[in-house]
C-alpha cells in the first residue's frame, strides 16, 4: 500500500472526523433528494447505505461535520484487494448543508480522496446519467466516465473512475482502466 496523507480536520467551519454510526443515524434523516434517489437505485435505504460501510473490514469511511450535525458521510469500501491492483467503490452521501459551505465542503472532499487515491489504485462508483450536477462536480475533482451508461435495477448509470497515475483510463473497448 502507498503511503499515508494526513487530513486536516478543519475546514473553516467544517470539521473531517471518523465517521461513526452515530453520525449515520442522524443523516440519515437529512440526505438531499438526489442522494435519496441513488440509495433507491441500489436498492438500500439510508440506513444501511450510511451503517454497512463501517461494517466492512478495510473500508475507511468520513463525516464531515458542522457542529454536532453530520452533514455528509463517505469514503471507500474495498472491491478488490488480492491484486496487483487496488481497487476500492468511492461513495458520498450529504444533506443540502454542504451547498452552504460549497468552497470548505470542496476542499475536504479534495484532501480526502487526495488521501485515498494513495491508497487505492482505482477508486469507482456509478452516478446516474440523469445526475448531471454531480457529474460535473466529479468531473472537476479528477474523475472520468464511462462512454456508455450502465443499468442498474432499470436506472442509466454512468461509470466513474480515479485512478493512480500508473493507471491509464480508457472505456473505449471493455469499460475497465486499462494498467500501463
Amino acid at each position: 500500500m502507498a503511503s499515508r496523507k494526513s487530513i486536516r480536520a478543519d475546514y473553516g467551519p467544517l470539521k473531517v472526523k471518523r465517521a461513526t454510526a452515530s453520525h449515520a443515524g442522524k443523516l440519515q434523516h437529512l440526505l438531499r433528494v438526489t442522494d435519496l434517489r441513488e440509495c433507491m437505485i441500489h436498492g438500500a435505504t439510508p440506513w444501511r447505505a450510511l451503517h454497512y460501510p463501517l461494517t466492512v473490514d478495510g473500508a475507511s469511511t468520513y463525516s464531515i461535520m458542522l457542529g454536532k450535525t453530520p452533514i455528509c458521510m463517505g469514503g471507500v469500501v474495498p472491491i478488490d484487494v488480492d491484486g496487483d491492483t487496488r481497487i476500492g467503490s468511492i461513495w458520498l452521501l450529504g444533506s443540502s448543508v454542504i451547498e452552504d459551505h460549497p468552497l470548505n465542503f470542496h476542499r475536504a472532499v479534495k484532501d480526502l480522496l487526495d488521501m485515498y487515491q494513495l491508497q487505492w489504485d482505482i477508486l469507482e462508483n456509478v452516478v446516474p446519467l440523469d445526475h448531471s450536477r454531480t457529474i460535473k462536480w466529479l468531473d472537476s475533482l479528477g474523475f472520468h466516465f464511462a462512454i456508455n451508461p450502465t443499468i442498474v435495477n432499470g436506472y442509466a448509470v454512468l461509470r466513474f473512475v480515479r485512478c493512480a497515475s500508473h493507471i491509464e483510463v480508457s472505456f473505449e473497448e471493455d469499460e475497465r482502466p486499462a494498467s500501463n
